[in-house]
């Protein structure tokens, strides 16, 4: 997903669509802005006289907590080599807390911790030989 455009670039094209001399669509395609984006920006300045982006809603709270963290960090250390649905059913068992495989991933990744023990054999430098 592209990035959010610049508060500058908001303000140049509001300032060009007061001036009233060129078609909505001409300026989208001056600016490389969407039409429909152009659209709001001005419905936004009309309603709100605001031309600064909303602040970011922060979206969804994580399921996962400190006391959840700390128990996967548990199952983890006393064994490593279960399954991201096997840590999740446990920790399920555990904290209570029903998650995805996906979340746990993203958690350990968070902890800093790996997921599997290191295979040994992949461990050894140099290129395999095949024969």
């Amino acid at each position: 997903m592209p990035g959010a455009y610049s508060a500058d670039l908001r303000e140049r094209v509001l300032q060009v669509c007061e001036r009233g001399q060129l078609s909505r669509a001409k300026i989208a395609a001056l600016f490389q802005v969407g039409k429909t984006t152009l659209y709001r920006w001005q419905q936004e300045w009309r309603a709100h006289r605001q031309r600064e982006a909303k602040p970011h809603a922060g979206g969804p709270a994580p399921k996962l907590d400190a006391t959840a963290l700390n128990k996967l960090k548990d199952l983890v250390v006393a064994s490593n080599d279960l399954t991201l649905a096997e840590y999740a059913a446990k920790l399920a068992e555990r904290a209570g807390v029903q998650v995805s495989g996906s979340t746990v991933c993203r958690a350990l990744r968070k902890l800093g911790l790996p997921r599997k023990k290191k295979d040994p054999a992949s461990a050894r430098a140099g290129p395999a030989c095949y024969r």
